[in-house]
């Protein structure tokens, strides 16, 4: 009888949901495809409760996935149920007036954009680009281009959740400050976030220009572009051909707000995917490549001395699908380091030793300046800081994948040597020394996973290799 009756629930389970059986998942950088029970194509709530009383009855894991732009193993668990969250993408209430919108977490940024633009608004904090799922950004606790904010944290207003056991929660960072302090950054380990509501600010005209500096100068200039007060967006790019301008020639881009009034440009969308993508990929493959590709940028992409004027949601749309890249030998894979301000320059004299010494195939840097922010368990913006973004290109091949561990080990190590933190959300190459160090909110994040997901249901690659 409880063989059949088992059987009757499984039959039910595999019915119920939109989803395919016994199949594999993986994040963009195809270094993590594993085998999962199932892949629940979520639609609704009830999708998501189903799937975690299953779970609990049968005893288990749930990883959570969007756009899978997360590359630490945090969408993966052997034999998992994967709720793939990217069709859950109603927006759900939007209120110009109080320029708020409500979404339910598998939309996208550019779905918000979309939305708002007409409306003379625009997000405040988003990567820099729009293509990932606002429940992704929220579990990585995402940062952008205005240095005006910190964190992603800083824009949300609530957070509707469901726990492990089916329970539906609304928190704020007033109603339930540890929870949504925890949820946030926290990697979907807690809770599947179901909706969240988001502060909107004006989409203004922006001025764009461009300096080209040595980057020994990059954080005076910077130091003394914020004190003006008028910058409204803010990024940097440093030369990634070897060389004697390797990380040395470097330009920062401002946007400035040419006033306070709400425009509704039409909004761009990528042109030149095939040509873009042709030129990155002679970049990744030779060094003629980079300097070509390094000339377009200053001459075509970022000229210095040059004004030019943009929306602030178009400034918040670049191109990014000419980066889609996939091989059977080699993966693109991005890190970051947050770098305290005043520490910048030996972080970068450091960082082009390491890099040049290891032979790293750099495919671009960009800068960020990020504000204090303190407010997440899993806290990375400890500091006013620099945040450093790396592309690179890598072998995946056992050889490889080991040289990307040993040399991404001890950028960790001069990051730390200068009080600085690393991002979560790339691969697991840091040690979990490395990671208990620099994350000492680790502990506290095990305590409240023990009081809200006792049984573990919410798992991933990453949870088991760093915290559990």
């Amino acid at each position: 009888m409880c063989i059949k009756l088992s059987a009757l629930l499984l039959v039910i389970f595999y019915t119920f949901c939109h989803g395919n059986q016994a199949a594999t998942w993986d994040d963009i950088s195809h270094l993590n495809r594993t085998t999962v029970t199932k892949i629940i194509h979520v639609k609704s709530e009830h999708d998501v409760a189903e799937a975690l009383k299953f779970a609990s009855t049968h005893k288990l894991k749930v990883a959570i996935s969007g756009t899978r732009h997360s590359q630490g193993g945090h969408i993966t668990y052997p034999n998992a149920l994967v709720l793939d969250m990217s069709h859950f993408n109603q927006i759900t209430d939007f209120s110009p007036k109080e320029r708020t919108i409500t979404v339910q977490s598998g939309t996208t940024w550019d779905d918000i954009q979309q939305k708002v633009n007409p409306h003379g608004l625009s997000v405040k904090v988003m990567q820099s680009s729009n293509i990932f799922s606002i429940g992704g950004s929220i579990s990585a606790n995402v940062h952008g281009r205005d240095p005006n904010y910190g964190p992603l944290i800083e824009t949300i207003n609530k957070l509707r959740i469901m726990l492990a056991n089916g329970e539906t929660m609304v928190i704020s960072k007033h109603s339930s400050p540890e929870l949504f302090s925890t949820i946030i950054g926290g990697y979907g380990s807690l809770a599947v976030v179901l909706e969240a509501e988001l502060s909107l600010t004006h989409n203004t005209l922006l001025e764009k220009t461009v300096t080209q500096i040595d980057y020994s100068a990059y954080w005076p200039l910077l130091q003394k572009t914020l004190n003006d007060n008028n910058i409204a967006l803010h990024y940097g790019r440093c030369s990634f051909v070897k060389g004697k301008t390797f990380l040395k020639e470097c330009y920062a881009i401002n946007y400035a707000l040419t006033n306070n009034v709400p425009v509704t440009n039409e909004l761009n969308h990528e042109k030149h995917i095939t040509r873009n993508k042709y030129l990155f990929d002679l970049s990744r493959h030779s060094s003629s490549g980079k300097k070509l590709r390094w000339h377009l940028q200053k001459n075509i992409v970022d000229v210095p001395n040059q004004k030019t004027h943009i929306s602030r949601n178009n400034a918040m749309r670049p191109p990014i699908k000419f980066l889609a890249y996939h091989s059977s030998n080699d993966s693109d894979i991005l890190q970051e380091y947050f770098i305290p301000t005043t520490h910048f320059i030996d972080f970068m004299d450091d960082i082009r030793q390491e890099l040049t010494s290891q032979h790293v195939n750099l495919l671009s840097m960009t800068l960020r300046y990020l504000k204090k922010n303190q407010e997440t368990t899993l806290n990375y913006a400890n500091n006013n800081m620099i945040a450093i973004v790396l592309f690179i290109n890598i072998e995946t091949n056992e050889e490889g994948l080991l040289k990307a561990q040993a040399w991404t080990q001890q950028l960790v190590a001069l990051a730390q040597k200068y009080h600085g933190t690393y991002y979560l959300t790339y691969q697991r190459f840091p040690t979990k020394k490395q990671f208990t160090s620099i994350y000492p909110g680790w502990k506290h994040f095990k305590v409240l996973k023990e009081q809200y997901d006792p049984n573990k249901i919410f798992y991933s690659q990453f949870y088991d290799h760093y915290i559990e």
